[in-house]
């Protein structure tokens, strides 16, 4: 099924994790795929998988907090593909502490990655994409948008600010054919749930496994699951959605 044929996606984070799983699942199924992270060595990574699947993809080293890189990204990817239609944005870093311990550049670092990175590609994407006839944006916010944990204070409320963005960006574009959503990932298998587990001081061997007794299906969820549900919401399939925040979780918030 090649439900993106013709189609040119931006993919930040696209070196790991949810980003590399969905950059991967949107060029086998037709899309030129650019990547945008920080580490070309992860990129390399995700293009090599790509490539191997006979896709088309290309990464543009970028810093998702600084409109000068976010700038650059739009216009590179125009020139090299000639049009914008899909924006995952799935770059992120976690920030543990409490509002009186977090010291102010941790906080405004975890806001630049996180949330206005948000708002720069949507301020610097959605034109090329109106004028393509219109597009798609998916933001990967966090079950941290509803519900947090102790020691979350920047990293819970730049994911809340990403779900609120999400709807008002939703709501001002969709007449120019703009679909803006986002999703709400539980505990997933990445290299993020490593390095909370780091910084918490937890040194077990997989340390992930202590994640799946908290769950309500006894696991952690996968990134391919989550890739999955941001590429039916970027198909013409979710046509009708939008300005949504969509739980990815495996019941987590379900459960008191």
């Amino acid at each position: 099924m090649y439900r993106f044929s013709n189609k040119v996606a931006i993919v930040t984070g696209g070196g790991t994790g949810i980003g590399r799983e969905t950059a991967i699942r949107l060029a086998s199924e037709g899309a030129k795929v650019v990547t945008a992270n920080r580490s070309e060595q992860n990129a390399q990574t995700t293009l090599a998988r790509i490539e191997q699947n006979l896709g088309t993809a290309m990464f543009v080293p970028t810093n998702v907090g600084l409109s000068a890189d976010i700038r650059n990204l739009i216009n590179i990817t125009i020139e090299a593909y000639g049009r914008l239609d899909i924006i995952v944005h799935s770059a992120a870093i976690e920030s543990l502490n409490n509002v009186v311990d977090l010291p102010e550049e941790e906080w405004q670092e975890t806001i630049n990655t996180n949330l206005t990175s948000a708002y720069l590609l949507g301020k610097y994407g959605i034109p090329p994409m109106i004028t393509g006839g219109g597009g798609s944006i998916i933001n990967v916010a966090s079950v941290h948008a509803h519900a947090t944990l102790a020691k979350h204070s920047a990293y819970a409320a730049s994911k809340g600010g990403i779900l609120a963005l999400t709807k008002s960006m939703a709501i001002d574009f969709a007449k120019q054919g703009i679909r803006v959503n986002a999703v709400l990932p539980g505990a997933t298998a990445t290299s993020m749930l490593d390095r909370w587990a780091t910084i918490e001081g937890n040194n077990a061997p997989n340390p992930r496994e202590d994640w799946k007794d908290s769950q309500p299906l006894g696991r952690i969820g996968e990134p391919e699951e989550v890739a999955n549900l941001i590429c039916f919401l970027a198909s013409d399939e979710a046509k009708f959605i939008i300005g949504s925040g969509l739980v990815i979780d495996g019941g987590m918030l379900a459960e008191l």
